[in-house]
């Protein structure tokens, strides 16, 4: 009984919007204390056992948060029972709120950014991921900073539509007058993605050009070719023309040497002679074995061809300039001849 009299007894003071305020931002303050406990005892022991730091991030981010923003919506909870003449000072509390929220979200996509930089950009040799995780990090941010301002520019009962449509029309003259440049940069991200191209490829273009992929940026891509010059080529145009990859599948690549004998020659002896020759060869693969094919009786010569692969395409230069000097000389010593153009000119008496 004397309970419930001291109960009655501070009934008035509970009443009160003042002590009820109290009240609201105390609770406000001891579910922080709780929900940061369990953030940072239960769940956060649980992500550390994974293997990825993904989660680690997240239960990072959602402590930060939750520090930070539960104080205040226990503010905004507080002014209620106060029923204030103004809204001046629920406005200015979610506005802090959005600014604490954005905060947040632009910490967490720098820590996850950071994460992609050591696990994943890392490991290859091109700068377009880097490129490519810089636009993406500065246009998350972006889009985060212009929704939140948004959303804080309607809770002042400012007119955002108008906003929303000069947003939409600068997008466009923007769009428009970086075609060329956000054609290129999607021309890159389509070769990443499809893999067809990486730093190191040999490729041949469809122009002519033969050389090695140096680096894949943003904009264009770089080829140096044998004669030491670098090429500049624009990401669209590279992803939407034939290019011929001596990488891919593997980096096995097959020498050719064509020659040609005279008429009258002995062929399965040119094909004996000049396959045990090449077959003696250093650096060739035994499968696919070499090869030499007879291929066109042309008006000066049988025309042949010798083949041999190599585990490397770096290889085939320099084995198709052996090659080509050891089946002259083999030819020679065996005493078959080599044909060159001949013409015989008749003259009437």
């Amino acid at each position: 009984m004397d309970a419930l009299a001291k109960m009655r007894e501070l009934s008035p003071y509970f009443e009160n919007p003042w002590i009820q305020s109290l009240g609201i931002f105390i609770l406000a303050l001891a579910l922080t204390v709780i929900m940061r406990l369990s953030l940072r005892f239960v769940l956060l022991a649980l992500v550390q056992k994974t293997k990825t730091e993904v989660d680690d991030i997240v239960i990072r981010a959602l402590k930060s948060a939750v520090t930070y923003s539960v104080p205040v919506i226990g503010l905004m909870l507080a002014l209620t029972p106060l029923a204030l003449p103004t809204s001046i000072p629920q406005r200015m509390l979610f506005s802090l709120l959005a600014v604490l929220l954005m905060r947040g979200a632009i910490s967490l996509v720098e820590d996850l950014s950071e994460w992609a930089q050591k696990t994943w950009v890392k490991r290859t040799d091109s700068s377009l991921d880097d490129s490519l995780l810089r636009l993406l990090r500065k246009a998350v941010k972006t889009s985060i900073v212009i929704l939140g301002v948004l959303v804080i520019l309607s809770k002042w009962q400012v007119q955002i539509a108008p906003i929303l449509g000069a947003l939409g029309i600068g997008g466009l003259a923007i769009g428009l007058a970086l075609n060329s440049t956000l054609a290129n940069v999607f021309g890159g991200i389509q070769m990443i993605f499809d893999r067809s191209l990486i730093v190191g490829d040999k490729v041949m273009l469809d122009s002519g050009e033969v050389g090695v992929v140096l680096d894949i940026g943003l904009r264009s891509t770089k080829m140096r070719t044998y004669d030491n010059e670098v090429i500049f080529l624009p990401n669209s145009q590279l992803a939407n023309t034939r290019v011929k990859n001596f990488t891919k599948p593997d980096p096995t690549i097959r020498v050719t040497v064509t020659f040609g004998v005279a008429y009258g020659s002995d062929v399965a002896r040119v094909k004996q002679v000049v396959s045990d020759a090449i077959s003696k060869l250093d650096d060739i693969l035994e499968e696919p074995a070499p090869q030499v094919l007879f291929l066109n009786m042309s008006d000066f010569a049988l025309d042949m061809c010798a083949r041999v692969w190599v585990d490397d395409y770096g290889k085939q230069f320099a084995k198709q300039l052996e090659m080509t000097e050891l089946i002259y000389n083999t030819l020679n010593e065996s005493g078959i001849k080599i044909p060159f153009p001949t013409r015989t000119v008749y003259m009437k008496q």
